[in-house]
């Protein structure tokens, strides 16, 4: 007969003797491990498959060591598939064991052999064996922004792979992922991707409010307007932080220096949606911003970079304020309409209607005598009605 090889032997003797198995861990896994070290890569396949098999936690040291035996052998993996069958099997029992220690084999393994198979499999395990590693966090942040980057290049990176890698990091939960999951969300991938991301972006560590007020100050304009959209759609802010987040974009869409056109566009955009967002909460610590805003949007209604509509938006941003200084500016801008007004310039009377509206709403003082002298000037008899309503509205 012929004579069975060892490891074949201790392979039956156990599959005979399932009891060992929960009864002696360790003794099992030294068995495993002098087996595997001297076994066929045919055998190490089984071996690995058989420690699974167990329901063993402590199984760990031998799925380290047959991912260290792949990369050793590294320049054979691409002639012979066995060994990343081997590898994607250790891997696997790895991250089903709860076996951290051998992360850095696994980043190893990623960082080596770029098939599909094998690092999707490493990214699964990293997902849950990484957490609170920086260094492994960091690498897959910077593997993912370069992969952003060959995509806005032209080229198609690994598709799978890249999805992977974004529910790796969104189970890694470090707020650190949040800028370049936030520009893998918005750059154009497939949707699964996009959606993938912006999942991951919600499960990070740190205040969604600071995380997204940092892409609103580092990243670039467009990006800066999506996160700007994306803080004031999502129902994980309250009011008070969309505010807040409003009032540091309408900041960014003031000063942030454009250098073509379609970035200045983006750059009124910002602030556009920013202003109606404070309007709609009466934020009066973004006064100062709002007159800036209401200055800016002056100036391009009167150079044709933009219509009535953001010039009413402007005014009723500063209605919203209900603070003094509001109500100088817009009593100011009265003043200039009346000047106008008494020298036959025409003017929009959907701006004027506006601005005498919104004076009511402030209800201050300041704007008394501008009021009470639009309804001496040829406005038409529904601005003239608002002055005397926004009159009997000011406070003394």
């Amino acid at each position: 007969m012929k004579k069975i090889r060892r490891p074949v032997v201790f392979l039956l003797f156990f599959l005979l003797t399932p009891g060992l198995w929960a009864q002696n861990p360790q003794d099992l896994l030294r068995s495993f491990t002098r087996n595997f070290a001297i076994a066929s890569l045919d055998v190490k396949i089984q071996i690995i498959e058989d420690a699974g098999n167990t329901g063993s936690t402590e199984m760990g040291p031998l799925y380290r060591q047959a991912i260290d035996y792949v990369l050793t052998n590294c320049t054979l993996v691409d002639t012979d598939q066995r060994f990343r069958q081997l590898a994607i099997l250790a891997v696997d029992q790895m991250k089903a064991s709860g076996y951290t220690e051998g992360k850095y084999s696994i980043w190893k393994l990623f960082d080596t052999d770029n098939e599909t198979g094998v690092r999707i499999s490493c990214l699964n395990a990293l997902g849950s064996l990484a957490r609170g590693d920086q260094e492994i966090i960091e690498y897959l942040n910077v593997w993912l922004g370069h992969q952003n980057t060959v995509f806005q290049s032209g080229k198609v990176p690994d598709v799978y792979v890249i999805s992977a890698a974004v529910r790796a990091l969104g189970e890694l939960g470090d707020r650190s992922s949040f800028p370049v999951l936030f520009r893998t969300m918005t750059i154009g991938y497939t949707d699964d991707i996009s959606r993938s991301a912006r999942e991951g972006l919600f499960s990070l560590g740190g205040e969604l409010k600071d995380n997204l007020t940092g892409i609103l100050k580092d990243s670039d304009l467009e990006e800066k307007k999506l996160a700007l959209q994306m803080s004031l759609e999502t129902d994980r802010l309250d009011d008070n932080a969309k505010a807040e987040i409003a009032q540091f974009a309408l900041d960014v869409g003031l000063h942030t220096a454009a250098v073509d056109n379609p970035s200045r566009q983006i750059a009124r955009d910002i602030r556009y949606l920013a202003a109606v967002a404070l309007t709609e909460r009466r934020w009066s610590s973004a006064t100062d911003l709002a007159i800036e805003h209401f200055d800016t949007v002056l100036l391009e209604y009167d150079r044709g970079m933009t219509d009535r509509r953001r010039v009413v938006e402007a005014v009723n941003c500063l209605g919203a304020m209900e603070t003094h200084e509001a109500a100088v500016r817009l009593t100011q801008y009265l003043v200039l309409l009346n000047a106008y007004t008494e020298r036959r310039q025409e003017f929009d009377n959907i701006i004027v209607l506006a601005v005498v509206e919104n004076l009511g709403r402030l209800g201050d003082k300041t704007a008394f005598d501008d009021l009470l002298y639009a309804q001496y000037l040829s406005y038409s008899s529904g601005i003239k009605k608002a002055a005397r309503e926004a009159l009997d509205k000011l406070s003394w």
